[in-house]
């Protein structure tokens, strides 16, 4: 369990902000995308968002950590429409989870076909 103080005064969708304990190791994660090893992205939002959470989870998992220790999210999407597939994506993978976090609709992503892509903030007291 986080010892990450989360603090929502509303009750809104997501926390206006989250505090980090003195003493914790900060974990940044790069913007994931779907794309793999070979340049080869999914072309449906759906699978793409699946992708993007599971490696957020795979590299908070190598750094011994999990989602409840995720404090922001930054999240890029070129179509709005998509905003489903970041949903259901995001209740799979962080099961509940909410942490502060940006929503930005760009025009492009670094490649083509990448339709979203994920940053992440996690912290963990030691």
């Amino acid at each position: 369990m986080t010892s990450n103080v989360i603090r929502n005064p509303h009750g809104g969708f997501r926390n206006r902000s989250v505090e980090i304990p003195p003493g914790s190791r900060v974990l940044h994660i790069s913007g994931q995308t779907a794309t793999d090893e070979n340049g080869v992205t999914p072309p449906d939002a759906d699978t793409q968002a699946d992708i993007v959470y599971a490696r957020v989870v795979e590299t908070l998992h190598d750094a011994g950590m999990d989602v409840t220790d995720v404090v922001k999210t930054n999240l890029y999407m070129v179509n709005p429409g998509d905003i489903g597939a970041i949903v259901k994506a995001g209740q799979k993978h962080f099961k509940g989870h909410t942490q502060a976090g940006t929503l930005v609709y760009v025009k492009a992503l670094a490649l083509p076909d990448v339709l979203i892509e994920l940053e992440a903030v996690a912290a963990k007291k030691e």
